[in-house]
């Protein structure tokens, strides 16, 4: 029964987007420690795009359609919230300084503080939901 409550799509947002905030921070501190490394290139991750394809795409239905050639263009998303990953992007086109690293160590604090408040935030809500649940739990009897 817990496993089904806790499937649901409301934890599943909410599980995968701690997971993917936790990749970006550990992302951005490589990134910092690596800020006067010869050659090193930046990585971030993709995943806020990524949820909304499929959180938009959910509740419209659409004509299935099959790539059945290399010619052919994708459809778009096809992939469920269940098969949603974070993807680990890393930017070897550009360059700051001439040893070829380009790390922006402005922009990284930036990212860093933007990412606190976004997992901060998301864990306050995965709490809000448990703390829900536990009180339908205990307080289902009275």
């Amino acid at each position: 029964m817990l496993e089904g409550i806790f499937s649901s799509e409301v934890y599943q947002v909410l599980e995968k987007s701690l997971n993917a905030s936790s990749l970006q921070h550990k992302l951005i501190s490589n990134n910092i420690a690596n800020v006067n490394t010869p050659g090193f290139k930046r990585s971030e991750v993709v995943f806020q795009s990524k949820l909304s394809e499929v959180l938009d795409k959910k509740d419209k239905e659409f004509l299935p359609l099959a790539v059945t050639n290399l010619k052919h263009i994708p459809s778009g998303t096809d992939f469920t919230l269940a098969q949603l990953q974070p993807e680990i992007v890393t930017n070897a086109e550009t360059s700051l300084r001439t040893d070829e690293n380009n790390v922006d160590i402005d922009f990284e604090m930036a990212k860093m503080a933007e990412n606190t408040t976004a997992y901060s935030t998301i864990a306050q809500l995965m709490s809000m939901k448990i703390s829900g649940l536990k009180t339908a739990i205990s307080e289902g009897g009275r």
